[in-house]
C-alpha cells in the first residue's frame, strides 16, 4: 500500500507527466502535417519551419510541393493509400514530380514551369497529350492542380482499382508504353511516408464547384510575365534553341557550333539577334557582365529578358549565365550531358546572382538613308 507521501508525490507528477506528454506529441510530431510546413531549408516564401525528412528524398522544393499536394488532395478527396500511392507512382514516373512544359507544344512555354520535355505533345506532372485533353485549354492543362484532380478522377472511374496494385493502376490511368511505374514505387512510399500525415484541415477550404485544392497552387503553370520588346526578342532568340545539346565553348552570333552552346554562346546569340547585331558580347561569362552596354539592375527589378549571372560563394567572377524567362525561371544552356532548357533560379541558392539589361544603341543611317542590315 502507497503512502500518504508517495500518493501525494504522485499526484503532484501527474501534471509534469502530462506536460512531457504534450511536449513529445507537439514538438515531436512529424512536422510535414501542415500545409504550412516549408519542404526545402532556405526556400525563400515558405512560412513555418523546415522538414528534415525531405531532404532524403532528393527532391527539389518544387518538386516537393507537386509531391506534397499529390497526397493533400488525395486526402482531401477521400482517397485511400493505394490511390494516392497510384498519383504519387504516376507522378514520379512521368515526370520527375515537375511541370513540364514541352518544346513542340511552343504555347506551353508561356506558363512558369519546371523544365521542358520533349515527349509527343504531353505536358504537366502527368504528361497529359495536348492533342487529346487540350479542349480543357492549355491554360488549365498547364495548372499542376488540375493535372492532380485529373488523374483521381480517372481512377475513380477505373473498375477494379481497389484491387489493383499503385503501379497498377497508374498504368490503367496513363494507358503509357512501356508499362514503367513499379520502377518508381519505392519513391512514392517514402514521399507518402512524410506526407502521409498531413491533415485537411490545414488546407484551403474547396471552392464551390471547384476541384479539390490541396496545399494551393505555388504558382506553377501561371502565365509568364510579360517581356518588354527587347527582352522578349532575347528570349525568343534563344528558346528557339531549346533541346539543343550543351557543348563546352559552343555558339557564336551563327547559332551553334561543335554542335551545341555552352552558356555564354546562348547568350551572346540571343543578345546579338535581339539587338539586330548591334551587340556582340564577348564569350565569357564575366566579359558579358561587364560589357559597356550592360545595364546593372537591382535583382529586384528583374524582367524577362534580362541576363543573370551566377557568381560561386567566394569566387570574383561570374562561372555561370542565362536569360531571365520570368517567374523565377531560367533559360539556359546548363553543363555537359545536358541541353538548352529552362530551369527555376532555386537551383542557385546560396550563389550570387547579378542581373544585366542591355540596351542596343540607335542604328546608324548609312549614306542615302539605307540602314545597316539585321544579323540573321
Amino acid at each position: 500500500m502507497d503512502s500518504p507521501k508517495t500518493l501525494a508525490a504522485a499526484a503532484l507528477a501527474l501534471p509534469l507527466a502530462l506536460i512531457l506528454m504534450l511536449l513529445v506529441v507537439f514538438v515531436g510530431a512529424d512536422p510535414a502535417t501542415s500545409c504550412a510546413t516549408t519542404l526545402a531549408p532556405g526556400t525563400a516564401g515558405d512560412p513555418g519551419d523546415p522538414a528534415p525528412e525531405t531532404g532524403s528524398l532528393g527532391l527539389n522544393s518544387r518538386q516537393l510541393e507537386l509531391a506534397r499536394n499529390g497526397v493533400a488532395i488525395g486526402k482531401q478527396r477521400g482517397a485511400s493509400e493505394t490511390v494516392i500511392l497510384a498519383e504519387l507512382v504516376a507522378q514520379a514516373t512521368e515526370s520527375t514530380f515537375r511541370n513540364l512544359a514541352n518544346s513542340s507544344v511552343p504555347e506551353s512555354l508561356a506558363y512558369t514551369h519546371d523544365g521542358v520535355g520533349h515527349d509527343h505533345d504531353s505536358v504537366g506532372p502527368h504528361q497529359m497529350r495536348a492533342s487529346i485533353w487540350g479542349s480543357v485549354g492549355l491554360a488549365t492543362l498547364m495548372d499542376p492542380i488540375y493535372q492532380i484532380n485529373w488523374f483521381y478522377d480517372q481512377a475513380a472511374k477505373t473498375s477494379g482499382a481497389e484491387q489493383m496494385t499503385p503501379p497498377q493502376l497508374a498504368q490503367a490511368v496513363e494507358r503509357s508504353a512501356p508499362n514503367a511505374y513499379a520502377g518508381q514505387m519505392e519513391l512514392a512510399r517514402q514521399v507518402y511516408a512524410v506526407f502521409a500525415g498531413i491533415a485537411p484541415s490545414t488546407m484551403p477550404a474547396p471552392q464551390a464547384g471547384q476541384p479539390a485544392a490541396g496545399c494551393g497552387s505555388t504558382g506553377s503553370g501561371a502565365p509568364v510575365a510579360a517581356a518588354g520588346p527587347f527582352g522578349q526578342a532575347v528570349i525568343d532568340a534563344a528558346q528557339r534553341w531549346i533541346g539543343t545539346p550543351y557543348v563546352w565553348g559552343g555558339g557564336d552570333q551563327t547559332g551553334p557550333t561543335k554542335g551545341g552552346f555552352d552558356c555564354s554562346g546562348l547568350t551572346l546569340y540571343a543578345i546579338v539577334h535581339a539587338s539586330g547585331g548591334r551587340i556582340l558580347l564577348p564569350h565569357y561569362t564575366q566579359a558579358q557582365q561587364d560589357h559597356p552596354t550592360a545595364t546593372i539592375v537591382p535583382f529586384a527589378e528583374r524582367a524577362p529578358g534580362d541576363l543573370i549571372f551566377m557568381t560561386a560563394p567566394g569566387d570574383r567572377d561570374s562561372h555561370h549565365v542565362g536569360i531571365y524567362y520570368g517567374r523565377d525561371l531560367l533559360l539556359h544552356a546548363p553543363q555537359t550531358g545536358q541541353t538548352v532548357t529552362i530551369t527555376p533560379l532555386s537551383a542557385w541558392d546560396g550563389e550570387e546572382l547579378a542581373v544585366r539589361r542591355y540596351s542596343p544603341p540607335e542604328p546608324t543611317p548609312e549614306p542615302g538613308g539605307v540602314q545597316p542590315p539585321a544579323v540573321v
